[in-house]
């Protein structure tokens, strides 16, 4: 068998091809059952659709004084 470069390569062994690991689902099972922003089935409090477990009100206090500034360019004078 040839690789992408034409060299030559030997064989796989057979138990070795077909075997890859399933991603493990468990980081976003221990996310929905330790955030504070969704409830037990992954939907937000609020129910404005799915959680992606990010604190936007901590980005948002984070950068309020360029998110006021940015505001304030676009409001006419």
């Amino acid at each position: 068998m040839r690789d992408r470069f034409g060299d030559e390569i030997e064989e796989l062994p057979a138990e070795v091809e077909g075997q890859q690991d399933e991603p493990d689902a468990a980081p976003d099972e221990y996310m929905t059952a330790h955030c504070e922003f969704c409830g037990d089935d992954g939907i937000r409090l609020n129910e404005l659709g799915r959680c992606n477990h990010v604190d936007y009100g901590a980005i948002a206090r984070r950068h309020r004084s360029a998110i006021k500034a940015a505001l304030k360019k676009d409001t006419p004078a």
